[in-house]
C-alpha cells in the first residue's frame, strides 16, 4: 500500500475539525449531522473520515470517527471496498475508513454514508489532472540578494477549468561536533511579485482585510492564465549555508548548517478549491471577526451534512539543495 503523501496528511487532519460545530436558528432542538471528509486522488490510499457534528448548545467529543457506519464508496459507478482502522497507520489518521485504489484523470467519485439517528449524506467529486509542471528553479532576486525566489513554471490546459495549490517546506540541518538535529517548517511566503496570489490593495488595510493562506497552502485558479504558460514567483528570506569553528567556554565547537527546500504542487477539484477558499475567507475576515460584518460560511458539498469531498493530485519534489 502506497501511503498518502505525508505533506497532505497534516492538512487533512486540520480540515477534520474545521467545521464540526454547527449553528441553527432553532438550536435548542437542533440535531447532530454527519461530517464527511475525503480527498481522493493523491496517492493510492484514500481516507474517508466520518464523524458527527455538535450543535453549539450541546457538549461532547469532536471529530471521533464513527465505526460501523454504512458507507458506500464508488469510482465511475463501481463499488470500492473500505477498511477501518482504530489506530493511526502511515498515511491514515486514527478512527478512519480508507480505500486502496489508483485513479485516472477524470474519475468520478461518489460517497454515501448513513448512521443511526442522523440523516444520510452523499457527496461527489472528480479526480483532476496532474499538475502541468514544466520546471522549478531557485534564484536570488535581482537587486535583493537577501531574497530567495522560487520559480514554478507550468502550462495550463486551455480546454478545462483548473485549480492549483502549492506549499513550500524548509529543512534546516544542524551539526554541532558529533550532534545532529533537524528543523522542518512550511514557509509563509512573500507574495509581492506574484499577482495570482497577491490580491491585496491599500484599501485592504483600511477594511482590516488580511491576505493569509490556510496552513501556508497557496491556491489559485486559471481565470487569468487560461491555456497559457506561466511562471509563479514566490519570495522568502535567503539563508546561506555555513560551516565554521566557534570558540565557547567549553572549547572550540565545529558547527555546520545546511538548508534544503521541498515543494509540493497540487491540482484540485472545484470542490476542494471552493472549500479552501471559504476557509481562507473566514480566516481573513477581519470585519467579521470584529463583529462589523457577517461571519462567512464554510463551503460544503455534502448533502444533508457537513464537510467536503474533493479530488486532489499532488506532486512533491525531493529535498532541493540551497543556492
Amino acid at each position: 500500500m502506497k501511503h498518502l503523501p505525508h505533506i497532505l496528511l497534516p492538512v487533512f487532519i486540520g480540515l477534520l475539525s474545521s467545521c464540526t460545530y454547527h449553528f441553527e436558528l432553532d438550536d435548542v432542538g437542533a440535531s447532530q449531522k454527519l461530517v464527511l471528509y475525503s480527498y481522493p486522488g493523491s496517492g493510492d490510499t484514500t481516507v474517508v473520515h466520518l464523524s458527527c457534528s455538535l450543535p453549539v448548545s450541546q457538549k461532547g467529543e469532536l471529530g471521533r470517527g464513527l465505526k460501523g457506519a454504512d458507507i458506500r464508496f464508488s469510482v465511475n459507478g463501481e463499488a470500492v471496498s473500505l477498511a477501518w482502522t482504530d489506530d493511526s497507520i502511515p498515511g491514515v489518521p486514527a478512527q478512519s475508513y480508507y480505500a486502496v485504489k489508483t485513479y485516472e484523470d477524470g474519475d468520478k467519485i461518489n460517497i454515501t454514508a448513513a448512521a443511526e439517528g442522523m440523516k444520510a449524506v452523499s457527496s461527489a467529486t472528480v479526480v483532476p489532472s496532474r499538475f502541468p509542471l514544466t520546471s522549478i528553479n531557485f534564484v536570488l532576486k535581482g537587486g535583493e540578494p537577501n531574497q530567495l525566489q522560487f520559480w514554478i513554471h507550468f502550462t495550463d490546459n486551455a480546454q478545462t477549468k483548473d485549480y492549483y495549490a502549492l506549499k513550500v517546506e524548509r529543512k534546516r540541518q544542524f551539526w554541532n561536533d558529533s550532534k545532529y538535529s533537524v528543523e522542518n517548517s512550511s514557509l509563509t511566503l512573500n507574495l509581492d511579485d506574484e499577482p495570482l496570489l497577491n490580491t491585496s490593495s491599500g484599501l485592504d488595510d483600511i477594511l482590516m482585510i488580511e491576505n493569509e493562506f490556510y496552513r501556508n497552502l497557496y491556491y489559485w485558479d486559471d481565470t487569468k492564465i487560461q491555456g497559457k504558460s506561466y511562471k509563479v514567483r514566490l519570495n522568502t528570506n535567503y539563508e546561506a549555508d555555513y560551516e565554521d569553528d566557534f570558540i565557547t567556554p567549553d572549547g572550540v565547537e565545529h558547527i555546520k548548517c545546511q538548508v534544503k527546500y521541498r515543494i509540493s504542487l497540487y491540482s484540485l477539484s472545484e470542490e476542494f478549491y471552493r472549500y479552501l477558499k471559504s476557509l481562507n475567507d473566514q480566516k481573513n475576515n477581519g470585519l467579521g471577526n470584529s463583529e462589523l460584518a457577517p461571519i462567512r460560511s464554510t463551503y460544503t458539498n455534502v448533502i444533508n451534512g457537513i464537510g467536503v469531498v474533493g479530488g486532489c493530485r499532488m506532486f512533491q519534489t525531493e529535498w532541493i539543495d540551497n543556492l
